[in-house]
């Protein structure tokens, strides 16, 4: 088996546990196995050995863990994943994707309700059986009902990163033997969600591909036999051309096609753009209507690139709910060549994910100061917090506790389902607080499961742009916000944007990389991206 698939079996095990009595520590214990075994390197899976030297000496990583990690490698399951599946329908599974639904609550409409699926929560609201029930506010229900529709609408598609791990697995075999297919479509152009997974592969390397399992299709195409991954066949004269088209969207590809020639070899891309009079538009840029027009004035800002990434900030530790302690997370961000990252634990408002008191949160401050006196300033960490703006608007804590921070992300985390005029009341207020210097979670929305909260964006932006507050672009893969429409926008009132991570673990540290190239849709100039600054981008106490 490969990465996706382990991957894929094991969170599937991990997600049955927990709807079990299961002892915490033991779904930990997974949940730590599925951390290490993300950030493995391809070399690890090339084979069973090479998968369990790879795991060797990997913290809280035991003899029983790497038993599970070989077998399931090998075929794909284990017998408690099967002995799970048996107790445990996939419709019950189904119910984690809503928002609202953690495992205690899934437990509850399973064994007290009998409630087994998406179809029956959905009867069982519109009856009203969870009215009353301790814990399901109206509020609650709504929450449910809304993502209900959401995660419908969504289910079908794949996260951007769910479709790039898919196509780097699906192609491995290939690249190994010298063949180089390329990605296009809705993943090429970087889109958080993502219907299809395909690419290009020029048609002369057929029969090796066919060698290697890919199985033929009708219209000169192929499959992989296992994962959802398709390949265009294109010859050779054509391949600019077909990059193009089958990158798409089908708008852009025709506004292309009319200024091409009718008969035209073109062998790349640049050589396409030439003849069409324009210079290159990137991939995640094609979505934009009037990208042509932008490019024919010369008004195409530089591309972000890797290399623009010089921090971040927005970081979880054990402080709080993360995974991992201070120490690692700042190690983890000098390995990636970082220069400086800021430490956001929860505010004590959030105690459902350890929020710090004034307290913790001053000791944290000092362990910060200790270690920034070891980096002899090629490294900086920032004393931060998420807090949370409460439902009339004002931040947690007081100013006695904001003025000793480097910098303050003001996130909603509490009472989601508001009308636009009461967000708005609430968000207006929190962004007149002279300490902010971040907005977080745009509209707190999570793709396949919940909506946003309505916003007047426009009003949202020009307050950030007047009290030079930043937006934070959120990489979690299910979060991907601000909305990379909005970010042009924000660029044209000259609103920084800041690419975080929100990560909660060292791996997710890495969410920068697919995080960078959703923003990239915005058209966001490099000089308003904050990681871009080689020193911190806040103000150091």
């Amino acid at each position: 088996m490969g990465k996706t698939e382990v991957l894929a079996a094991l969170e599937a095990l991990i997600q049955r546990l927990e709807l079990t009595d299961a002892q915490p520590f033991r779904v930990k214990a997974y949940q730590r196995l599925w951390e290490v075994l993300a950030t493995l390197p391809p070399a690890a899976w090339q084979s069973t050995e090479a998968l369990d030297l790879a795991l060797r000496g990997q913290t809280g990583i035991g003899e029983g863990l790497r038993t599970t990690a070989r077998t399931l490698y090998e075929t794909g399951t284990v017998p408690l994943l099967e002995e799970l599946k048996q107790q445990i329908p996939d419709s019950v599974v189904e119910l984690r994707r809503l928002p609202g639904l953690g495992p205690k609550r899934v437990q509850e409409l399973w064994r007290e309700l009998n409630i087994v699926s998406v179809d029956a929560l959905e009867q069982a609201i519109l009856r009203g059986k969870l009215q009353g029930r301790k814990g399901w506010t109206p509020a609650l229900i709504e929450r449910v009902r809304e993502g209900i529709a959401v995660y419908r609408a969504q289910r079908h598609l794949l996260l951007y990163v769910e479709a790039l791990r898919l196509w780097e697995e699906a192609t491995a075999p290939l690249r190994a033997a010298g063949i180089a297919p390329e990605l296009v479509g809705e993943a090429r152009r970087a889109l958080p969600l993502v219907e299809t997974v395909e690419g290009v592969l020029l048609n002369e390397h057929a029969n090796k591909a066919q060698a290697l399992g890919w199985q033929p299709m009708e219209g000169k195409r192929l499959r992989h036999p296992h994962l959802p991954v398709f390949l265009h066949l294109v010859e050779k004269a054509q391949w600019g051309i077909e990059l193009i088209r089958l990158t798409g969207p089908a708008a852009f590809w025709e506004t292309i096609r009319t200024r091409l020639p009718q008969k035209v070899e073109v062998f790349t891309e640049e050589a396409a753009f030439q003849l069409a009079k324009l210079p290159y538009i990137l991939p995640a840029w094609r979505d934009w209507e009037d990208i042509v027009e932008v490019a024919e004035r010369g008004q195409l800002p530089a591309p972000l690139t890797e290399g623009h990434i010089q921090g971040s900030v927005h970081v979880h530790t054990t402080y709080s709910d993360g995974a991992d302690t201070l120490q690692a997370m700042a190690e983890a961000a000098r390995a990636l060549g970082w220069k400086w990252l800021g430490i956001a634990d929860h505010s004590q408002r959030a105690a459902y994910a350890g929020g710090l008191s004034p307290e913790r949160l001053a000791q944290q401050r000092a362990e910060i100061q200790t270690l920034n006196s070891t980096y002899d300033g090629t490294f900086t960490l920032l004393a931060g917090v998420e807090a949370d703006i409460l439902p009339d608007g004002t931040l947690d804590y007081d100013e006695g506790v904001w003025r000793q921070l480097d910098y303050i992300v003001a996130s909603v985390h509490e009472k989601l389902q508001m009308t636009k005029p009461e967000a708005m009341q609430r968000l207006e207020r929190a962004l007149s607080n002279p300490y902010v210097r971040v907005l977080g979670h745009w509209t707190g929305r999570l793709l396949r499961s919940r909506p946003g909260y309505p916003i007047d964006e426009r009003r949202i932006l020009e307050i950030c742009a007047q009290n030079r507050i930043a937006i934070e672009f959120n990489a979690n893969p299910y979060r991907m916000e601000i909305d990379w429409r909005w970010v042009r926008h924000a660029a044209e009132l000259g609103v920084s944007i800041i690419l975080t991570t929100d990560a909660h673990a060292v791996f997710e540290l890495e969410y920068w990389r697919s995080g960078l190239a959703v923003l990239q849709k915005g058209m966001l100039p490099p000089s308003l991206l904050l990681n871009a600054q080689t020193t911190p981008p806040f103000p150091m106490l």
